[in-house]
């Protein structure tokens, strides 16, 4: 599998970035793009097509204007009191996406902390080789460059994926990536005004078909407790994000369908909206959850 493959796993993180508009208003984009994707002879380039990463959803809220609130993130003080190995791991989701927030509105202290956080839960949970030497290497010698926090989460980020997937411990990738979502998730809806924040409420309906990914993928591992646990929760939310429809056949967007062996192809399709009682839904749901995981 090719290493820099890895980088699609930001193609399905922020498929809704791609539900642009690019026609006139009485034509819908049809144009359809080939992607290529390299394999080996075992798929397992499909597993990157459904891991969620968090940077680009907080780059996007950032830019729509949402405002930091570092009351929405897990407290650095509570990293102690998660014992059990699927509490560590989960958790280790959570710390990663509250990273990548700090880090997308420079927020420096605090991206220092979190950056300590997840290395000492790495260790805790088995995943310590994803902070190789080079890495932390570049991380500690752009300390004092706020600009590059978000790229040394993203690189922190795509370290532990690569290494998950090469030592073949996908089940836990997956419950991290799942736990990570569900902190973006919670943090992105408990910082939308339905009435004014338009931009970011579609970014947070369109994360009904991120959802869906990431059931796909957690069902390779459906037989492990723990994701069976991972899943159950997911389950929740998939029932409250149900009603969310896709718009009339005249909005633009891009879809990802299958074209041929080793091949996606990113094609015209709808996307969605959301109902004022269906944000409140989806934001009530998502908190308890949230709720489960930080205690």
């Amino acid at each position: 599998m090719k290493r820099n493959l890895k980088y699609a796993i930001a193609i399905i993180a922020t498929f809704p970035m791609l539900m642009y508009t690019s026609c006139t208003e009485d034509k819908t984009m049809e144009e359809e793009v080939e992607v290529e994707i390299v394999t080996d002879e075992k798929p397992q380039n499909e597993k990157f097509y459904q891991i969620p990463a968090p940077d680009e959803m907080f780059g996007f809220i950032k830019k729509s204007g949402l405002t930091y609130n570092k009351a929405l993130i897990n407290s650095p003080q509570k990293q102690t009191s998660y014992t059990t190995p699927l509490e560590q791991t989960m958790i280790f989701g959570v710390y990663s996406a509250d990273l990548a927030y700090t880090a997308a509105y420079e927020e420096f202290n605090e991206s220092i902390k979190y950056f300590a956080i997840i290395q000492k839960m790495a260790e805790n949970i088995g995943i310590s080789g994803a902070f190789n030497e080079e890495l932390m290497n570049n991380i500690k010698n752009n300390l004092d460059k706020p600009e590059q926090l978000l790229e040394n989460s993203n690189d922190s980020y795509f370290s532990v994926v690569d290494y998950l997937e090469q030592n073949e411990q996908g089940d836990k990738l997956g419950i991290i990536a799942a736990a990570g979502w569900l902190e973006t998730v919670y943090i992105v809806a408990n910082s939308i005004d339905y009435n004014k924040n338009e931009a970011a409420l579609q970014r947070l309906a369109d994360q009904k078909l991120t959802l869906d990914n990431l059931l796909m993928y957690l069902d390779k591992y459906n037989e492990n407790a723990d994701v069976k646990e991972m899943t159950a929760m997911l389950k929740e939310l998939e029932v409250v994000f149900e009603p969310v429809a896709e718009k009339d056949a005249n909005s633009s967007g891009i879809t990802l369908k299958k074209k041929g062996e080793g091949k996606m192809v990113l094609g015209g399709g709808s996307s969605l909206k959301i109902s004022k009682e269906q944000f409140e839904a989806i934001k009530s749901k998502v908190t308890e959850l949230r709720t489960k995981i930080v205690k």
